[in-house]
């Protein structure tokens, strides 16, 4: 088959699940197209994949008078590729595709991919709701990364909606001598004892991924240690510390919103000075996150939302003990192998922390529980597969 794909600004998961896609279905022997920004294609290199060919098209973030331009650009592309399937990624991709296709007079099919929910109010809410309707009655199918955003495509009247996953990537076994020696330089650079407890946390610095809980939830950590302290200075120290660590230190790796970054230092910096409390580092973009998380005791998501975020599958797969937000495919992606909480409730977040840290025994049960659910995934293969699979039943619906 011949197929494209369309895709906005991405340095996530969006770009590395179609990365994937690209790279499985050109060599299973489909004939590959992507279009989208160049630095998308710089990040990813879509370009550099065997049998995969890129067009550049600059997707903004906002609708405006630009469109007219990319929608020019966009048929020129297409006519140049002559797709029998044109897959959008998100609701922009797909907003300047399903616009393109109106002018094409003869039409391939259309599927369109979302992974993310649309979170506007007031008028751009209205804005988004209408462009969402517009895409899920346009479409020939719809593919949900989580079965809420599935729901949500089906009340708009698509007409076809189907949940496809976007499978982690391979995850690289890591010895017991690597993660040592990657906890013992975090504890060399950023001054903690090596004895910490390690609470990571993996993904951009921005609104969605709600950081500032994490800061609440460690101003709470801390509260709880000084009652903590105070107790065992009342009982004349008759308590032992048993398995509880020397302190708790959250990382954060990952690239950062600028603006967002400095609101979460400050609002840190602000409780850091009211009172002492857990250490707060963040590490930047990292090459290593299989060697932080196999380091880390605790792996934490404390999103706002995630359709089925990689970094949870990946903490799955590693066997890590989990505490996170059960919003969107989180709950139904980590199930009984993890601690779930309410969205934004630091409270919950702090407590569940404080249990797992005295408790060792509780951790290694998780993470049982995680490698074993993690097992189970669909790989990066596997979801290709099923998404050719789909893709045939499209063509031959069509032919017929």
């Amino acid at each position: 088959m011949r197929i494209v794909f369309t895709i906005g600004t991405s340095t996530g998961g969006v770009g590395t699940h179609l990365h994937a896609l690209a790279r499985d279905l050109a060599a299973a022997g489909h004939e590959i197209g992507v279009i989208g920004p160049a630095a998308t294609d710089e990040h990813f290199g879509f370009s550099l994949l065997p049998g995969v060919r890129f067009g550049v098209l600059e997707l903004g973030t906002g609708i405006g008078a630009s469109d007219a331009a990319l929608i020019r650009r966009q048929r020129t592309l297409l006519r140049s590729f002559a797709p029998q399937i044109v897959h959008a990624h998100g609701f922009r991709a797909g907003l300047i595709t399903l616009l393109t296709l109106r002018t094409l007079k003869s039409r391939p099919k259309f599927v369109l991919s979302l992974h993310n929910q649309a979170s506007g109010q007031g008028l751009r809410g209205r804005v988004e709701t209408r462009v969402e309707t517009m895409l899920a009655r346009g479409t020939d199918l719809v593919l949900g990364a989580s079965t809420d955003l599935v729901d949500r495509a089906r009340e708009l009247g698509a007409q076809t909606a189907r949940f496809l996953p976007a499978a982690a990537p391979e995850v690289t076994p890591v010895s017991a001598e690597a993660a040592a020696a990657t906890r013992a330089n975090l504890a060399e650079e950023f001054d903690f004892d090596p004895g910490a407890l390690i609470v990571l946390a993996v993904g951009r610095v921005a609104k969605q991924k709600n950081y500032p809980m994490l800061v609440r939830a460690l101003a709470r950590l801390g509260e709880g240690n000084r009652q903590a302290q105070g107790n065992r200075q009342n009982e004349g120290n008759r308590q032992t510390e048993g398995n509880q660590p020397s302190e708790i230190v959250a990382l954060i790796a990952g690239a950062a919103d600028d603006e967002v970054l400095a609101e979460v230092r400050a609002q840190y910096d602000d409780a850091a000075a009211a009172s002492a409390i857990p250490a707060l580092h963040f590490l930047g973009p990292r090459d290593d996150i299989a060697e932080l998380a196999a380091a880390a005791d605790i792996y934490a998501l404390t999103s706002v939302w995630e359709a089925r975020a990689l970094v949870l599958q990946e903490a799955l797969i590693s066997g890590k003990a989990i505490v996170a937000t059960a919003t969107g495919g989180s709950a139904e992606l980590v199930g009984d192998a993890g601690i779930l909480i309410d969205h934004d409730d630091d409270a919950a977040f702090a407590e569940a922390v404080a249990e797992l840290a005295v408790d060792p025994a509780r951790r290694a049960e998780l993470g049982t529980r995680a490698r074993a659910r993690g097992a189970e995934l669909p790989d990066e293969r596997e979801v290709a597969e099923e998404l050719a699979g789909l893709y045939t039943e499209l063509v031959s619906a069509q032919v017929g």
